[in-house]
Formats: C-alpha cells, structure tokens, sequence
C-alpha cells in the first residue's frame, strides 16, 4: 500500500524511529551499568570456613637474658563471606567480610625459666626492684605476671620463680593486631591485646574490565591482580592497568592500607605510611615468552624504589604435560629518604628507628645502629622447570645493604615461590614469626621439587639464609589433598634451625602489656623502644641456637 507523505502513518513512523534515536544511547548505557535486561546483570557469592594450627616444637621457657623463647603453638578459625554483582559490559561490585578467633594460644600460657640470673644493671628498685607494684612513667616499667596464687609482682621476681610472662597471650601478633587508619609509623598501641580486632570488612570495591583496561577502586585482594609481587594481601586503593599498544601496557598501583584475611592471618586494613604506597610502571610484552617491566614503587618521604622485573616462559600455554621453564628476574634499588620528623607522625626514612627485623647492630659497621640507614638493593633471581606433573625450582636472593625496612616486609615475590619469611619464633627476630630473609645484607639461596597428582601435590623445599646478625636453616614437607569440590586440606613439616649472633636482640618482639619491648640494657619495658629515635635494646652477650621447627595445618571449606 503506498504510503502518504504527511499522513497519521508518516508521523507515527517518524516518532517510532525519534523514540528509538532518544531511547537506544539510554538503554545501552543502563545496560553497561547493569540495570538493564536480566541477562545483563549476574552475582556469585563465594565463602570459606577455615581451620589453621601451628604447633611450635621448641617449647623452652622464656630467658630474655639469654636470647631464648619458645616457638608459638596456636590454633585459628577464619570464616569469609564475599559477593561480587556484574553488573554488565564490564563492571562490577564486590563486598567482603572476614571474623576469626584463637580457640588456643600457647603464648598465654609460656613462662620464664626459674633461677635467671638477672643482671646487676638491671636491679633498679625505682623500676623494676623486689617491691615493684605498678606502671613508673618516669622509668619505665615491668611486665606484670600471675603466679599460680595469683600474686602480682614485677618480672624480676617471676624470672626466679619461673611465673607465667603473659597470661593474656600475645596470639594478636597473628590474629586481630590493627595498627589504625590514621599513619603512625609506630603506633605502639597495636601490640596489645586491647588494640586487637578479629573482623572486618577486606573487600569493598568497584571494578572495570575489558580488553584494554582494568580498574578497581576501593577495598580488594592484591594476589587476584597482576604483578603486585611486593605487596601481600588485601589494600584499599586504586588499581589501573591501561593497554596502550599491543605489546606495552601502563599500571598504576596507589595503596592507602594494608591487611591480610587468609586464613593464617587477620590483618584488619590499617595505614602506617602517611602518604600511602606506590607504584607506577609499565609491562613490554616483547613476544608471548619474554616480558619486561620497569616501575618504580615509593611512599612519599619514605623511599623511592626504581625496580625491573624480566620474566621468560618458554611454554606459556603449559597444562601439565611437556616441559616448561620460567625464569625471573627481580633488581631493585631502595632509597630511603632523609627525612628526620614529619609532624604528627615522627621519624621516618633512614633516619627512623627500625621497624619489623630490620633492627641491626651490624648495619655499616654500627653506623647505623637502630637506625633504616640509607637503603640498599635487593636482586631475586628464580627459576622453575616443569616436566610433565613434576617440578623443580631454585632462587638466589640478595640483599646489598638495607633495603627492605619498608618494602619486602608488607609482601615479597619470594612468597611466590612457596619461600615463607613468618616462620621463626613469636617472640624473636622482631613482630609476627618474621625470620631473617629481608635481614640487612642478608644472602638466602632455596631450592625445591615436587609433583601434582590429580586432587594431590607434595612439595620438598629447602632454605638457607645467612646475615651478620643470624644465619637459618630449614627444610620443609608440603603435602595438601583436595577432597571433592568443597574441601581442601593440608600439612606442612619444617626442621628449622637458627642461629642468632652476639649483639642483636632476638626478643624485639617480646613486649610488656602495654606494648612496649624489653631494653636488656635497663630490664625495662620502656616506651622508648618504640619512641621517634633510635630503638636501643641491647643485644645478647653470647651467640644462641633457636630449634623454630615446627607444624601446621590446614582445612578450608569453600563455597
């Protein structure tokens, strides 16, 4: 039928095809936001229930004198809850909570060995003397203890008595310890029990992803993002991956907190650098096998830490048959910064007080004793082979100087590897089981093998690491099954052997009720120890052997 210019058809036409002008740019944009069509909105909720035990072999008394303390032993309970909404042509949103306890902590429980011989230097009666009875803000003060009477004395008296140190346990060094949102570099009120907060809220994000860009911004997990290898677990910032050719891509990483919720840990996102963590760089894809990437990580006033990463894959699509060998490369250099005081948050840089096991009487000779020094540089260099379902690997890393007082101890590319850095003592080589890996100028070489059979892998792994301030041995057994879709479990074996040197305080991390460490120089548990200056502390008289061996366990339900 032929058609009429001007007719009521013509005009219903014309409005037909001027809705549709006007409606389509609307619905294409709610549907890339995913308020459009129920095909283009989509969510999945996942969960984990899990169970983590150590058990510490060394279970000898604490002798703060002597440098010896026990190896903890405790027993964790972690449930997860995540949901994540796509919400279509890209985006999505997520949100996480985490909430642990400690049925068991052996450190509430571990006590002084009988008869100590305290030092003369130690026998202030205006401190810590025979009639101590409280807190002296002016001298500092002595760790409460509860003997099996339930009397109340200072530690000195304990020490000869063999009484409990702590019987509220200092367990939080893994689960709860929260060091605030607002920076405080030392912020002393986090190594108590009090401080401690066994929840929270690790994910909170929104998320962009296509072929040529990747965005999230808020709270999320840094090991389910690309090449944040010095960064371990949960941040809260922005991450930006832009592809800008087909071979050359630019990152952006900017971290305001940090946290950890996996299960061994419960870290509640907390700040400590002022003006957060950093990273800008880009990855050069030079063929499928090989890549570069040079970036540069830097915490405003803190350091700035120029780094490449060269990595080769001579088999990218592996699946578990044939051979594979993949070699990396890490070379960084750190440069901690000058800067003395930062007001309203104290000293940082090479001139602040060391924190974590960055401690070292050693550093240059003494030069910088207490002190981060001036930095340093760290190379890593890894190899893995596959053939078929078995592998083998091996890793050397060096560590020139100082350079991991503020990055290597928040994460480290070692633990890609399997290579634990929080295996020694609870009390010892600084906070949280840190061991000697990121010492200064401290050399570790590992080497380790192992096979995949279906639902079962083992692994066999070996370490040395040696420093002027210790050495450490260790070898390890991993052996982990997975049962069905929902349950995994897991062992893990490990002779470890330390061997802490004349000088250095291995009990930096043994603190009184208010947080603050032992000075072996006083018998004090003075708040100086964390103040803004130098942390002077003592060192032990006589070189000591430490048994770290241990055992862990683990089971997770997953959903």
């Amino acid at each position: 039928m032929k058609k009429i210019k001007g007719s009521k058809w013509d005009k219903l036409a014309r409005g037909v095809r001027k809705l549709r002008n006007t409606l389509t740019p609307a619905l294409l944009a709610s549907s890339s936001l995913g308020v459009c069509g129920l095909d283009a909105l989509s969510y999945e909720v996942h969960g984990d229930l899990i169970n983590f035990s150590k058990v510490g072999f060394n279970n000898s008394p604490i002798n703060p004198v002597k440098g010896l303390y026990p190896t903890g032993t405790f027993v964790e309970l972690t449930g997860k809850l995540e949901s994540t909404v796509h919400l279509g042509k890209g985006w999505s949103v997520s949100l996480g909570g985490a909430l642990g306890g400690m049925p068991y902590d052996n450190t509430r429980y571990d006590k002084y060995a009988s008869g100590i011989n305290v030092p003369q230097a130690w026998k202030n009666p205006d401190a810590c003397g025979k009639n101590y009875t409280g807190p002296d803000s002016a001298n500092g003060f002595c760790v409460p203890f509860w003997s099996p009477s339930g009397q109340y004395g200072s530690y000195q008296w304990a020490m000869q008595h063999g009484g409990v140190a702590d019987p509220r346990g200092i367990g939080y060094m893994f689960m709860g310890e929260w060091n605030g949102l607002a920076p405080n570099y030392y912020p002393a009120s986090a190594y108590t029990p009090g401080q401690s907060r066994r929840y929270e809220i690790y994910k909170a994000n929104v998320q962009y992803k296509s072929d040529k860009i990747w965005i999230i911004a808020g709270r999320y997990d840094t090991t389910q993002v690309k090449d944040i290898d010095w960064f371990y677990q949960l941040t809260q910032g922005f991450y930006g991956m832009f592809k800008l050719t087909n071979k050359l891509t630019f990152q952006v990483f900017s971290s305001w907190g940090r946290g950890i919720a996996d299960g061994q840990w419960m870290f509640p996102i907390y700040r400590e650098k002022p003006w957060g963590q950093h990273k800008i760089g880009v990855i050069y894809q030079v063929n499928k096998h090989f890549s570069i990437h040079p970036h540069v990580w830097f915490s405003p006033k803190v350091f700035t830490a120029p780094e490449i990463k060269m990595y080769y894959d001579t088999n990218p699509e592996f699946s578990g048959r044939g051979f594979r060998s993949q070699t990396t490369l890490y070379a960084m250099y750190v440069y901690q910064w000058a800067n003395d005081y930062i007001p309203g948050i104290g000293h940082v840089g090479r001139y602040g007080a060391a924190r974590y096991n960055t401690w070292d009487p050693f550093l240059d000779g003494g030069k910088w004793r207490g002190l981060q020094g001036p930095g340093g540089a760290t190379i890593l260099i890894k190899e893995r082979l596959d053939f078929n379902n078995y592998n083998v690997g091996f890793g050397i890393y060096d560590n020139i100087g100082n350079p991991n007082p503020n990055i290597g101890t928040y994460g480290n590319p070692v633990a890609i590897d399997g290579v634990e850095q929080w295996t020694g003592g609870i009390y010892s080589l600084g906070f949280a089981s840190i061991n000697n890996i990121t010492d200064a100028d401290a050399l570790t070489v590992y080497a380790k093998t192992g096979a995949v059979y279906g639902k079962f892998d083992w692994e066999l792994a070996e370490r040395y690491t040696t420093a002027p301030r210790a050495d450490g041995q260790a070898l390890a057994l991993y052996l982990d099954y997975q049962f069905g879709k929902h349950i995994k479990a897991g062992i893990k074996l490990e002779w470890f052997m330390q061997v802490i040197r004349a000088g250095y305080n291995p009990g930096v991390g043994f603190l009184s009720y208010m947080g603050q460490p032992l000075s072996l120089n006083t018998g004090v548990f003075s708040a100086s120890g964390f103040a803004q200056g130098p942390q002077e502390t003592g060192g032990i008289a006589h070189t000591v052997v430490q048994d770290r061996s241990h055992l862990m366990t683990h089971i997770s339900y997953s959903f």
